[in-house]
């Protein structure tokens, strides 16, 4: 099985692990290469029972592994107006900054092809600018956007990779991301079958806008120190006006 990547990967690097599906298999493929993975760091949603099986499995798989792991909590104290989705995304990037900050290695995020679909249907249909899932987050890099949801289940089953299933996933009456998930892409993939060839070109776009030293909230720039500078979404490449090309 032959996974493409929109980036090199890093030599060493700290992995972002869920305890879903994508970035567990990110973490088995990473590992390959023996010393790439440094540690891992997860981030524990306190949301109850599922939260607390994803921490035991990876707590599991790291100490099979002999990999150092960092454990970040969320702290349920959120703005006012805030949703729970921006208030863990916030949450979760500032534990990766400070792990960024400790040890000096990016943070590889497993988002594939079927987040990017997500957000390109986000993005272009409710927030009102064209854009995708950037590879540059700061300290984060996300090299795994070309894989697809559907082979990265294959590929966990081919090696025997365990993973627990996260319920808000599949909870479309409280979180957008999810309701897009389930209500809305899988009419897209059924619509037109070539939709990844069309998110494809929108990552390359994505990606030729960021690496541009001229464009604004180019991921040239340097990241924010202080963590709470973190953008909440990324940039539109070329803003609200650009035009949408198939």
């Amino acid at each position: 099985m032959n996974f493409k990547l929109t980036h090199g990967l890093p030599e060493k690097c700290i992995v972002a692990v869920s305890g879903g599906v994508d970035s567990l298999s990110a973490l088995h493929f990473l590992s390959r290469v023996e010393g790439r993975v440094e540690r891992v760091i997860h981030v524990n949603h306190a949301t109850g029972v599922f939260a607390q099986d994803a921490e035991d499995l990876v707590r599991e798989i790291c100490e099979r592994d002999e990999i150092n792991l960092t454990v970040r909590r969320i702290r349920e104290h959120r703005g006012e107006g805030e949703s729970r989705e921006n208030h863990w995304r916030d949450q979760r990037y500032r534990f990766f900054w400070d792990e960024n900050a400790r040890y000096n290695l990016p943070i590889v995020l497993a988002h594939n092809m079927d987040d990017c679909l997500e957000e390109y249907i986000i993005c272009t249909m409710i927030r009102g600018y064209w854009g995708t899932i950037p590879y540059r987050h700061g300290c984060c890099i996300r090299p795994f956007r070309m894989w697809k949801r559907r082979d990265i289940e294959l590929y966990a089953r081919r090696y025997d990779i365990k993973w627990v299933e996260d319920p808000t996933n599949q909870d479309d009456t409280k979180f957008l991301r999810a309701k897009v998930r389930r209500q809305v892409s899988p009419r897209i993939r059924n619509l037109n079958p070539g939709v990844y060839s069309v998110l494809e070109n929108a990552i390359n776009h994505q990606d030729e806008f960021d690496e541009d030293p001229q464009s604004p909230g180019s991921a040239g720039i340097s990241a924010p120190t202080d963590p709470h500078l973190i953008p909440s979404t990324p940039k539109s490449p070329a803003g609200a006006r650009k035009k949408i090309e198939g």
